[in-house]
Parts: C-alpha cells; structure tokens; sequence
C-alpha cells in the first residue's frame, strides 16, 4: 500500500516525515561538531556492525555474487563489511566534504586534462566517497552542474540539498529540469558532474557486468550533439578519510553518432566502472538494484 494515499499520506506528511527530518538534523549537528577522523571512522563503525543485520546486506550480498562469482564466499564477505564501513564514513563526511578538500584529505589528479576544454561531462560512479567529485568546482574554479534527485521525504530532501550548495555549482532537480540545465551550464562552459553507474528505469538496456542493466545514455547523446568530451572521474577511498579523484583523458563524440554508436560508448564506459569496482570491491554501493528487482540472466558472449 502506498504512503501516498488516503490515511498513510497522512501519518507520513505529519509524524514520520518530521520525525525523520528532527533527528537526521540531530545527527547532522553531533556530525558538525565533531572533529572530521572521529565522525567518520565512528560511523564508519556503526555502519559496518548495523549493516549485515539490514535486510540491504542480504541484497548486497546476491548482487556481489552475481557480479563477482568467481571469488569465494568468505572474499565477499571481507569485502561487503568494507562496504558498510565505506558508506557510514561517506554518510559522515558528507556533510564535510567542503572540510575535506580544503584540508587536503581530497585530492584529484589528472586535472590537466581538463585543460583548454569549455565545457563537458565529468562522469563517475558510487565509489569510495563519491561526493568528492562535487569539489571539482572549488578545486579549479571552473563551474560545475550537478543533478539531484529529490527523496521522498520533503524534509530531509531539503536537508540534503543544502550541503550541495558548499559545491558552488548549478542543481538542478532530476527530470525536465536536469535535462534544460544540463544545456544551460555547458552552453556557459561548465562540466556537469554524473554518477552513471545506477539503474535508469528510462535508460536503454547496456551491459554491466555481463548482465543487462538500464543505462544512462542522454548524456552520451547530449555530448555528441554539442561536442563537448567526456571525462572519467574515478574516487578511491585510502586510508581514513584520504580520497583521490583520478580524471581520464578526455573521450570525444563524432557528431553523427547515432544510437547504436553512443550505446557502444555507454557500453564501454560501464566496462569501464567494472574495471573499477574489481580494483575496489569493498567501496562500490552494492544494496542499490543495480539490475532490476529480479535477476537478470546473463548475456551470451
């Protein structure tokens, strides 16, 4: 039964919503006033002995298996309590990441390649903190585009876009919305900012892992319009709260793409993610349904 309707829409827009909002703003304060190692590494505590007993473990855990089949039950289990201690730091940092870069826990490399480009696509995916990508504005003064998507809870959606603004970039809200302000900011020279690697109900079918996975490819479509270039925006967690960014050189669209062409490269740039995701299994966000709530089955080679 959905919340949306009748008595449920209700008790959700009068209790649990606030209740939520009143004490993820209390956590968001005791996260604000303490000192950045401390809250990330507490929490990332929390997350990794809360987690297995959440019924997204169990997820997490076919998802891997799907993926990474050739690894052994107890590699996988290393691997996705790394997992929940990656999530609780990055839930913990999130609202720091501004202190983070200008206290040098984020680094990026390969900026150079961003050089004498105005304007394109920045694309990564849910790895390590993630958020780090965000501060590529602040980092180089070039302007950024972000898109966000709205929770369901209208209280603690607006929580969560306020830390956006420490990115000094546009949002813009996904949709209609996105699709007119993905234009506006490459048309003023920007990089819009993309996370690539999750399921797009709306997306056209691509491979991940060998496996069909709806895929994000307007922006793909969007880049060989305008010809503006992609780059690949890698994020890995080191030690503690360290991230690095690794930018790739920059991949270029012929104008003519049609849409096999610009499925090829959505295809190789999932390639790409798994490439990733192997190098660091234990900082990918494997509880989010990246293949649809039944398993798919595997292509032919």
């Amino acid at each position: 039964m959905s919340y949306r309707q009748g008595w449920l829409k209700f008790l959700y827009s009068y209790f649990i919503w606030p209740l939520e909002a009143i004490l993820l703003g209390f956590l968001i304060g005791l996260l604000t006033i303490s000192p950045l190692r401390v809250a990330s590494f507490v929490m990332g505590r929390l997350f990794a002995g809360l987690g297995p007993i959440t019924p997204w473990h169990k997820r997490a855990e076919e998802q891997m298996k799907l993926a990474l089949p050739e690894y052994s039950k107890a590699e996988r289990q290393i691997w996705l309590s790394e997992m929940w201690d990656n999530l609780g730091r990055t839930a913990a940092e999130f609202i720091k990441t501004r202190q983070m870069l200008n206290n040098g826990y984020i680094q990026f490399e390969g900026l150079h390649h961003l050089t004498d480009h105005d304007g394109g696509f920045v694309i990564g995916a849910h790895l390590g903190n993630w958020e780090a990508l965000s501060m590529l504005g602040p980092c180089t003064n070039v302007k950024t585009g972000l898109i966000y998507r709205p929770l369901n809870n209208p209280y603690v959606s607006r929580l969560m876009k306020r830390r956006t603004y420490s990115a000094d970039a546009d949002i813009y809200e996904k949709g209609r919305q996105a699709a007119i302000g993905m234009v506006s900011t490459l048309r003023k020279g920007g990089f819009m900012l993309l996370l690539v690697d999750q399921q797009l109900r709306e997306g056209e079918t691509v491979p991940f892992f060998g496996y069909p996975a709806k895929t994000a490819v307007a922006h793909i479509k969007l880049a060989a319009k305008t010809g503006k270039p992609i780059f690949m925006a890698q994020t890995v967690r080191g030690t503690g709260c360290n991230i690095k960014v690794f930018l790739s050189a920059p991949i270029y669209m012929q104008q003519t793409a049609d849409d096999k062409h610009c499925r090829e490269v959505a295809k190789q740039i999932n390639q790409q993610i798994e490439t990733w995701i192997r190098q660091h299994p234990g900082q990918w966000l494997w509880p989010h349904r990246r293949w649809g709530k039944i398993p798919p089955a595997q292509l032919s080679k």
